[in-house]
């Protein structure tokens, strides 16, 4: 059967699709770092505290992080709903096709999204109290966010490669998930491995505004940029797994064939290499920097790569536009008056959980 009669009609849009397209990688990135922060920072907290014999111990060097998760895991879920809206607009007809494919696994998203906010919540409620309940939590909001990251990769590989959907004739329960794709596990491991890295960070990030002894805030500050900078290390193999799994005209453009893909390509690595080195050193706020420059190059690396996926079956340009520039104005305004309503809730919400944590 030919694959190219089962790709929809895309719909028109209201405004310049590269309007929707820098919407989405802007507050995907925002999304991101969030998601990684919380898984993260909970894989530390849950091998940490395993490791830990004494409980006053683990509690110091743990619970003020505990103390963030709810609050982050909230914001991460309504920054993760802009993008995955501006991303629907552009290639709607293409993900709303994958997601139909593996529609059992993707239901199932939002109720274990919200057990995962429960298990964060009973975490941290039962750090002392209840040390057993409150690590099982933990652990079971990890694999629930797990499985949501496999999910959310298999759903993104499907979108960007049609070619592949003439399986749901053979599977048609809606359970196919291409998850046998060479690129995937390597994809996968790049999320995994990231979010260790950033849950490093935030774990120096917290103590670096904690109210601690100088002794003790600088040896916890480095000791998170020390799992970042492994991880970073790991994150380079995985890297390189990745990028040489991808189709050889792919690793061609960004070997030089396409100067703007070798150039963000070339701008993360360094970075990121950068990061690593500053964080062995224990520069915390040009690590920081470094690593915030690695993910938006990496983010736009992940768009190009879902362009050159999607090359031969459609192109942004092909879009019909049907402005509707007076909706996009007030939708563009609600949109900052929510992401600054957002920012301040972050900050009374993080204000709160820090005194809660101190008493």
């Amino acid at each position: 059967m030919d694959y190219t009669s089962l790709i929809p009609v895309a719909d028109s849009i209201p405004a310049p699709a590269w309007l929707f397209v820098i919407l989405e990688q802007l507050i995907f990135l925002l999304h991101i770092v969030l998601i990684n922060a919380v898984l993260g920072g909970a894989l530390i907290m849950l091998f940490g505290r395993n490791m830990e014999k004494d409980s006053g111990t683990a509690y110091n060097r743990y619970m003020p992080v505990a103390a963030q998760l709810p609050v982050m895991v909230a914001l991460a879920i309504n920054l993760g709903v802009p993008p995955l809206l501006f991303m629907q607009v552009v290639f709607g007809h293409l993900f709303y096709t994958s997601s139909v494919l593996m529609a059992v696994y993707w239901i199932m998203i939002i109720p274990l999204l919200i057990l995962a906010y429960y298990a964060i919540y009973i975490h941290k409620l039962k750090f002392l109290r209840s040390p057993l309940l409150s690590k099982l939590s933990l652990g079971t909001a990890i694999l629930f966010i797990l499985y949501i990251g496999y999910i959310q990769v298999a759903n993104n590989a499907l979108m960007e490669q049609p070619e592949s959907w003439t399986a749901y004739f053979a599977q048609r329960g809606g359970t196919f998930l291409n998850s046998s794709h060479q690129t995937f596990l390597p994809r996968y491991l790049h999320f995994i491995v990231s979010s260790v890295a950033i849950g490093g960070l935030l774990f120096a990030l917290v103590f670096h505004f904690r109210k601690e002894t100088v002794e003790k805030r600088e040896e916890s500050i480095r000791r998170g940029l020390r799992i970042f900078a492994l991880a970073t290390s790991v994150q380079v193999v995985v890297g390189c797994w990745y990028l040489l799994s991808l189709p050889r005209e792919f690793i061609l453009q960004f070997m030089g064939r396409n100067a703007l893909a070798t150039f963000f390509l070339l701008a993360g690595a360094v970075c990121g290499t950068g990061a690593m080195v500053t964080a062995w050193s224990g520069q915390f706020k040009t690590t920081i920097l470094l690593t915030l420059a690695t993910l938006a190059a990496m983010i736009i690396t992940r768009y190009q790569l879902r362009i050159m996926y999607l090359n031969d079956h459609f192109s942004v340009s092909e879009l019909t536009l049907n402005p509707q520039y007076g909706v996009m104005a007030l939708f563009l305004i609600i949109l900052v008056a929510g992401l600054v309503v957002i920012g301040y809730m972050l900050k009374v919400g993080f204000n709160k959980t820090e005194r809660s944590a101190a008493q």
